[in-house]
């Protein structure tokens, strides 16, 4: 998969496989081939601790993800509400 995103061995991550379209994901500018790197400020390793992070966060409040995409690493917003929180 590394070699597949051409991404650095500094770089460590949960890869976005698919967006929903229409999603809080779709709507931040997150898409597939991209590297969630942070979840509000929390490291996230694995796919697991990406859902984790998530799921943690409180209901209805906005999240901030740190990702890789095409080279470079930016901040995007998630906008939530109790129900987008179930399903990126």
């Amino acid at each position: 998969m590394r070699e597949q995103l051409n991404l650095p061995k500094t770089v460590t991550g949960a890869a976005v496989q698919n967006v929903r379209p229409a999603s809080p994901a779709e709507d931040a500018g997150i898409a597939p081939g991209d590297v969630i790197v942070e979840v509000n400020h929390h490291a996230v390793s694995s796919a697991d601790k990406f859902a984790s992070e998530v799921h943690s966060a409180p209901a209805g409040k906005d999240i901030l993800l740190l990702v890789w995409s095409r080279g470079g690493a930016t901040y995007r917003v998630l906008h939530t509400d109790q129900s987008s929180q179930n399903g990126m």
